[in-house]
């Protein structure tokens, strides 16, 4: 699609309130306007002789535009920039509301704000952003749970470095061994479902981003790697029965198709799964 010298490449819903555009954008004047949506950017593709220069806030300024460059524009903050060369750039879009409560599950009160930033270097939010694209283009397994993880990391990144207030105090709960018990029985039992970050975060009646840091704290890894890891350990189990083929045991323990058993079982056990079998 392309409107006004602007192409969309890609696009997707991340989640709700939360999208993933890539643009390819003709040397263009952007007139003062402060969009309704938090807009986070990141350059993928850019003209090292670009002239590039905005003006937030009554504040202009010419910066040195290059690949992975980082711009933050919160929600109604008036905003001008021009170009004069052609460049691509990611653009991870939030209702304001939506981001809101995400931060606040993590910390206390109503005082988190999104900052202005221009022009930055940020390896996660990079290699985040990357990881986002690349789910939207080839979704894998436990693809929403994957996303949701690779959110709640962006979300704790925002509060740590990008906002007025840094996070000082985990909302309250008290997330226990039985409520842990809880979740890790319902994972067993619905293996073979897409389970969401946000399915098992309701199973313990705690927010996602609450939950999820816990579960790490406790059990040492993401609630996304334990789930992988508890479907490599049941087609073990299954494997050595010898009464199922390796595509049935896939589609049995979750996994979306034999290749992904495969792979994910591999990376576990340093081996395939036929390689496995004869050394028993």
């Amino acid at each position: 699609m392309s409107v006004f010298g602007v192409k969309i490449l890609q696009q997707g819903n991340l989640s709700e309130g939360i999208y993933l555009r890539h643009y390819y954008h003709l040397p263009f004047e952007m007139l003062n306007n402060a969009f309704r949506i938090h807009s986070i950017n990141i350059v993928t593709n850019v003209s090292p002789d670009i002239d590039y220069e905005d003006n937030t806030e009554g504040k202009s300024q010419k910066r040195q535009l290059k690949k992975q460059s980082i711009t933050f524009v919160p929600a109604d903050t008036p905003y001008y920039a021009n170009w004069n060369q052609t460049m691509s750039y990611l653009s991870l879009n939030f209702d304001p509301i939506i981001l809101k409560q995400k931060l606040n599950d993590i910390v206390k009160g109503d005082t988190v704000e999104l900052l202005p930033h221009f022009s930055y270097s940020d390896p996660l939010i990079s290699s985040i952003f990357q990881a986002l694209q690349q789910e939207l283009l080839n979704p894998g397994l436990c693809g929403q749970l994957y996303i949701d993880s690779l959110l709640q990391t962006f979300y704790i990144h925002l509060l740590r470095n990008y906002c007025v207030q840094k996070p000082i105090q985990i909302s309250p709960g008290s997330f226990s061994k039985t409520i842990l018990n809880q979740v890790i029985d319902y994972i067993q039992a619905n293996l073979h479902q897409n389970l969401t970050l946000t399915e098992l975060a309701a199973i313990a009646k705690f927010s996602p981003n609450y939950f999820a840091t816990q579960f790490k704290k406790y059990i040492g890894i993401t609630p996304h790697q334990y789930l992988i890891g508890q479907r490599v350990a049941k087609a073990k189990k299954l494997l050595l029965k010898g009464k199922l083929t390796l595509a049935e045991i896939a589609i049995k323990v979750g996994f979306a198709d034999q290749s992904h058993l495969i792979r994910h079982f591999r990376k576990a056990m340093g081996v395939t799964p036929k390689k496995f079998l004869l050394k028993q």
